[in-house]
C-alpha cells in the first residue's frame, strides 16, 4: 500500500508539474519543410499572424518553385482570411521595390493587414539582415528563419518552438523591430510613405 501511494503521489507530482509548465516543440526544418509547415499554421491560426522577410531581394529572384508557390498561397490566405490580423515586415531594398509596391497593391483595402518596410538595418549588399527573421502565429508558434543565410546547404535551415513564453518574447521582438519600420499599409489603408513606394516604383526611379 505505502509503495502504490508512493506511486500515485510521483503521478500527481509530475501531473502538476506539466501542467505548470507550457508545452514545448522545437523542430529543425528544411526551406521547403518551413513552407508547408507555416502555410498550414497559417491555415489555422485563431487570432494574428507575424510574418517577416529580410532579404535583400524578391522571392522571385530564386528559381525554387516551392518558394514561389509557398509566397503567392500566402498573399492568398492574407486575402482569404479576413478575421486573421496580419502583420508583414520587409526588408528595404531596390530590388525589393517592385515586389513590394505589387503587395501593397494587392493588400490595400484589406483592413486585417499591415505592412511595413524595415529601412534600419545592413545595406542591401550585405545579403544577411542584422534583424533576426521571426515569424509568429496567435503568439503560441514561432518560426526563426535563414538563421545562417537564406540558402544553406546544411540539413536545416530554420528552427519552430511551439511554446507559448517563447513565442510571446519572440512577439514582443517582433514589434519592436515593427516600432521603428516605415508604415506602407495601416489596416489596409495605404499611408503617405506607401504611396511615395508606389510613385517611386511606377516612375521608375
Amino acid at each position: 500500500m505505502m509503495l502504490a501511494k508512493g506511486a500515485q503521489d510521483q503521478k500527481d507530482g509530475l501531473s502538476e508539474i506539466r501542467s505548470a509548465l507550457p508545452l514545448t516543440v522545437v523542430r529543425r526544418l528544411t526551406d521547403s519543410e518551413f513552407y508547408s509547415h507555416f502555410r498550414s499554421a497559417v491555415e489555422e491560426a485563431e487570432h494574428s499572424v507575424r510574418i517577416a522577410y529580410l532579404a535583400p531581394y524578391p522571392p522571385s529572384d530564386v528559381k525554387y518553385q516551392d518558394r514561389n508557390k509557398y509566397y503567392q498561397e500566402i498573399l492568398g490566405l492574407m486575402k482569404k482570411r479576413s478575421n486573421i490580423n496580419f502583420k508583414r515586415l520587409v526588408r528595404a531594398s531596390s530590388k525589393n521595390d517592385r515586389w513590394i509596391a505589387d503587395l501593397v497593391r494587392e493588400l490595400k483595402g484589406r483592413p486585417n493587414v499591415d505592412l511595413s518596410l524595415l529601412t534600419r538595418d545592413l545595406p542591401a549588399e550585405m545579403e544577411m539582415p542584422l534583424a533576426l527573421s521571426v515569424q509568429v502565429v496567435d503568439g503560441e508558434k514561432a518560426w526563426l528563419v535563414a538563421i545562417g543565410g537564406h540558402e544553406t546547404e546544411r540539413d536545416f535551415r530554420d528552427v519552430y518552438i511551439e511554446n507559448r513564453y517563447v513565442a510571446s518574447v519572440l512577439s514582443d521582438y517582433y514589434e519592436r523591430i515593427w516600432q521603428v519600420s516605415e508604415k506602407l499599409l495601416d489596416h489596409g489603408r495605404v499611408t503617405p510613405e506607401g504611396l511615395n513606394l508606389l510613385k517611386r516604383v511606377d516612375e521608375g526611379q
